[in-house]
């Protein structure tokens, strides 16, 4: 399913940076389109030639782009690129549409979208990526689109972000000025008004706190100074070896002390503490973060994971939850529950 990616992403950067070549651009273009697996890989090709101002080759393989991702009928999220229907349908939207002159199919290539995007009930973060890329192509290539903004013209698409006490003292009405009927997306954000408890779907989570004489802790009343031993366990339940990524966000007051993780050969007093091996690791000033690349045929569906933390400014703070998410299927994921807890001098 990404057959011939790298060669097409290589050949778009270089067009990008007019150093392609317009011999291999059109080379792979007549010959070679069949070596390509992804739609998005196909739309960057067509993308490089209208970079060179081959507008018919650049036209026909966008049209290329289009019937791949139509006769491709996996709905199946584990790529080894992080692809999806959405996301190189979002890919080619976004390529076309910053493409001079604009390819005719780009009406098709919305509907396709659009599409898709109801459809998926979970998104990754390539999906919310290329769709982001995507508007922003249809934003600043479209004039045709007339609208008055709480009463002014304005020519072009529109976004706009506001907070929800100022809409409430400021209304903001749109209208569509045109003859042609327009979409229109509104998202909310908000913080939830109660902590949301512990839950998930293809894994469970679990965080627990100890002092360093291996007894538990509990951290909803800390001691500024003292040091904690994190330990997160992770319970998988599918039957495929996933990608994960663990992430533990850290309340306000705490550090990590050690960046790291432990194990028994650390800690003395958790010989039950496994020594744990992470693709990648990070310990940052307000997170840890751990992923894991398990192989076929060598995947374990628990992981325990150890790090040290420390008290260190007093006060009053929210503690979120730890995460656990598959990189490749995002609708599987698990997280501990959310609160508060407090840090008191000594």
């Amino acid at each position: 399913q990404d057959r011939g990616s790298e060669i097409a992403y290589a050949l778009y950067v270089l067009a990008r940076n007019k150093k392609a070549s317009i011999g291999d651009l059109r080379y792979y273009a007549d010959t070679q389109l069949e070596a390509f697996s992804s739609p998005m890989a196909v739309a960057q090709l067509a993308a490089s030639l209208a970079l060179y101002g081959d507008t018919p080759r650049a036209e026909a393989t966008f049209k290329t782009a289009l019937q791949l991702a139509k006769s491709t009928t996996d709905y199946d999220y584990y790529r080894s690129d992080y692809g999806s229907r959405l996301r190189d349908g979002a890919a080619m939207l976004a390529l076309a549409a910053e493409s001079k002159p604009v390819p005719t199919i780009v009406p098709e290539l919305i509907k396709l979208v659009t599409r898709e995007r109801a459809e998926a009930r979970w998104t990754t973060t390539q999906d919310e990526s290329w769709m982001l890329l995507a508007a922003r192509a249809l934003k600043e290539g479209n004039d045709t689109i007339t609208l008055a903004v709480n009463g002014a013209a304005h020519s072009g698409g529109y976004s706009n972000q506001v907070e929800g006490s100022d809409l409430a003292d400021s209304p903001l009405t749109i209208a569509n000025t045109g003859k042609t009927p327009l979409q229109a997306v509104v998202t909310t954000v908000a913080s939830p008004v109660q902590p949301l408890p512990a839950g998930g779907d293809g894994f469970t989570i679990n965080r627990t706190y100890y002092k360093l004489d291996g007894t538990e802790a509990n951290v909803t009343e800390a001691t500024q100074n003292e040091r904690y031993v994190v330990v997160l366990k992770v319970n998988e339940q599918n039957k495929w070896p996933s990608r994960l990524l663990v992430t533990d966000l850290l309340p306000a007051g705490f550090e990590i002390d050690n960046p790291g993780l432990v194990s028994s050969a650390q800690l003395t007093n958790f010989s039950w503490l496994a020594q744990t091996d992470a693709a990648h690791l990070e310990f940052r000033d307000d997170r840890f973060v751990a992923a894991f690349n398990p192989a076929d045929g060598d995947h374990d569906h628990n992981l325990t994971l150890a790090y040290v933390v420390r008290a260190v400014t007093p006060g009053t703070y929210a503690h979120p939850a730890a995460t656990v998410e598959d990189m490749y299927r995002p609708q599987y994921s698990a997280r501990t529950a959310t609160g508060m807890m407090e840090i008191k001098a000594p």
